[in-house]
């Protein structure tokens, strides 16, 4: 008699939640560059009135994949760092050095380079994700810390410091 082969239910819920993480992480990482692209234009621009209307909603895609975006080494902080994080502020890059300008001094003077960086980082970004497998544990892990670092720091308005946009932040985490 032939023997039928015996299906791990945990191991089938597992596939199909990791599975569909995956499609929602390359979804939002597109979502991520398009957004990005065009926050990084109007900088580019000078216009600051719309640079600041476009951060917001770009920075609710990198919000929603930060626990993926951290396993990627200096890339979470060349796009994400804050003033505080950063040894050298001369070599402070990503969406918060953009917003400082933004909210502190008015003005996108100086920040053409850093936005131009900041594109090219979230695009290195989406195409990583475009590869990256995972699993139940890393996931798990990711948005527990994620959580964990909403109740101890971000809560604080360190996170969107200039903006105040902190509430956006927290929906999208």
């Amino acid at each position: 008699a032939a023997v039928s082969p015996t299906v791990d239910p945990l191991a089938s819920l597992n596939k199909a939640a990791v599975d569909g993480y995956a499609v929602y992480i390359k979804d939002q990482a597109a979502q991520l560059l398009t957004a990005t692209t065009a926050f990084a234009g109007a900088v580019k621009a000078g216009n600051v009135a719309e640079a600041k209307r476009l951060y917001g909603p770009a920075r609710v895609f990198y919000e929603r994949i930060e626990p993926v975006a951290e396993s990627f080494g200096d890339l979470d902080p060349s796009i994400d760092a804050r003033i505080a994080d950063v040894d050298d502020p001369a070599t402070w890059t990503g969406f918060h050095r953009i917003e400082q300008a933004l909210w502190v001094a008015n003005t996108t003077t100086g920040m053409a380079p850093i936005a131009d960086r900041l594109v090219a980082d979230v695009a290195k970004l989406q195409t990583l994700v475009a590869t990256e497998t995972y699993d139940p544990a890393q996931l798990a892990n990711g948005a527990s810390e994620l959580l964990d670092e909403v109740a101890a720091s971000k809560i604080t308005g360190e996170e969107e410091a200039y903006s105040r946009i902190d509430l956006v932040d927290f929906a999208a985490n």
